[in-house]
């Protein structure tokens, strides 16, 4: 029985292919290990051709061998032999086969062909909802995404490597670090703190999810972008993903560095010569900056996150991305619970940074502390609410500024937290954890840096 030809159109398929591989599975027992982890039942294209499979499927997992007999007797157990046309098929599937040789490249071409008839069948499908003006559009959209999510999961094949292939590519990139190192390249990404380069080995490294946590009004976006500029200066490409601020919002923080340029008349219109003077002198330092923005209203759904970052890395401007922040990314996936979609975009973030091999840094915000409760120091139990995103982290950080809470705020060396901050490493797969760096910050918190004296900066 052959699968139904939707327009009239002969559907993509291969039988004597199909045929051949099946033969070559009849001819020698081990070459199904070969393509297990390739084809399904569901990938052939007639039913007949299924069934066979089917029984090769089950003597496999019943550790039987694989050979005409066997194949017989499963078939004749499981009631489908005469339907398939009994043993003289069975046999007639060896009859032009001479080896498996080729059976895994054969394999390959029939499941492309499976996923093209499986892309016509939800195209068509998606196509005829979006017809139907009873069917809401948004469970449409919705659908086509888990469609073609699905078909790609399934169209991709998870290995394992062996301990001499992992040694060897371990290797291979210990050379390789150490030779751009003596040639002056810098692998890791730096922060723009010293002391934080320090704790991370330079900086930021891939394929590392970091997340950097705070409560509201502690500077996280302001972190963030001088995490980017830090990143740009040292000519890396960043890609910053900007949910709940505008691009112009964002730009205008880079402006507002500059000390002459008042924030106040700039949001106003009311900036005189100077400023203007100044805000030009600024944006020829900003100029070459290599980051993108991404403020699109749709930048919020992951998928159009994941998409835009593919994108760049494609182009090869991509070596580290930064989302504001993770509170705000939706999916176009239903859940129970929130929590169970947070887990979910952190996961799939997590496989981002693995596929795209660059450092992720994702903003979350924390709940703010309970009037009349002494405000403590955030810590990992903070994230537990907001989904299991401990769970995929490399690194996990807080900011906190114990003047914001308590004005005359001292450390243990009786000295004021005014003008400082803490950044906590919570958690540091590779390294040690529950420590802190100390950063200063103007009075209006538009430079950080982790001197006494801040540095003259573009």
């Amino acid at each position: 029985m052959l699968i139904s030809e939707p327009l009239g159109k002969i559907q993509p398929q291969s039988i004597e292919l199909e045929s051949a591989i099946l033969g070559a599975l009849l001819m020698e027992s081990k070459a199904y290990q070969d393509i297990e982890d390739i084809l399904t039942s569901d990938d052939f294209y007639t039913e007949i051709h299924q069934i066979i499979f089917k029984a090769i499927f089950n003597l496999s997992g019943k550790r039987k061998p694989i050979d005409i007999l066997t194949v017989v007797e499963e078939l004749k157990a499981m009631g489908e032999l005469e339907f398939i046309g009994g043993p003289l098929y069975i046999a007639e599937l060896t009859e032009k086969v001479a080896s498996s040789a080729h059976i895994i490249f054969h394999a390959q071409i029939i499941k492309q062909k499976s996923q093209a008839r499986k892309l016509i069948r939800i195209t068509s499908e998606i196509q005829a909802k979006a017809f139907d003006e009873t069917q809401d559009i948004a469970e449409t959209i919705e659908c086509l995404e888990k469609s073609f999510t699905e078909l790609v999961t399934s169209s991709t094949v998870s290995k394992s490597i062996g301990m001499p292939e992992a040694l060897t590519i371990a290797l291979d990139k210990a050379a390789m670090i150490q030779k751009l190192k003596q040639n002056g390249i810098q692998i890791a990404i730096p922060t723009g703190l010293h002391s934080l380069d320090e704790v991370f080995a330079g900086g930021w490294m891939s394929p590392d999810l970091i997340v950097l946590g705070a409560r509201p009004s502690m500077g996280k976006t302001q972190n963030a972008l001088s995490f980017a500029k830090a990143a740009s200066m040292n000519n890396k490409d960043v890609f910053f993903v900007s949910i709940e601020m505008t691009a112009t919002q964002l730009v205008n923080r880079f402006l507002l560095e500059d000390n002459r340029i008042n924030g106040y008349n700039l949001r106003t219109g009311q900036m005189n010569m100077q400023e203007w003077a100044a805000m030009d002198e600024r944006a020829k330092q900003l100029w070459d900056m290599k980051l993108n923005i991404g403020d699109d209203h749709n930048i919020r759904y992951l998928n159009n996150i994941k998409s835009e970052a593919r994108r760049l890395k494609r182009k090869d401007k991509l070596d580290v991305m930064i989302i504001d922040y993770l509170g705000l990314i939706k999916t176009n996936l239903k859940f129970a619970s929130r929590y169970l979609e947070i887990g979910y975009i952190t996961g799939e973030l997590k496989n981002l940074t693995k596929e795209l091999d660059i450092p992720i840094i994702l903003l979350s915000q924390l709940s703010r502390p309970i009037k009349g409760v002494a405000v403590k120091e955030p810590q990992l139990e903070d994230l537990r609410e907001s989904g299991d995103i401990e769970q995929d982290a490399d690194i996990v950080l807080f900011i906190h500024k114990p003047d914001y809470y308590d004005s005359g705020a001292i450390d243990s060396k009786n000295e004021p937290w005014k003008g400082r901050g803490k950044i906590i490493i919570s958690k540091y797969r590779e390294g040690a954890r529950n420590n802190s760096v100390i950063f200063y910050h103007d009075d209006r918190y538009k430079k950080i840096w982790d001197n006494p004296q801040p540095k003259t900066s573009p």
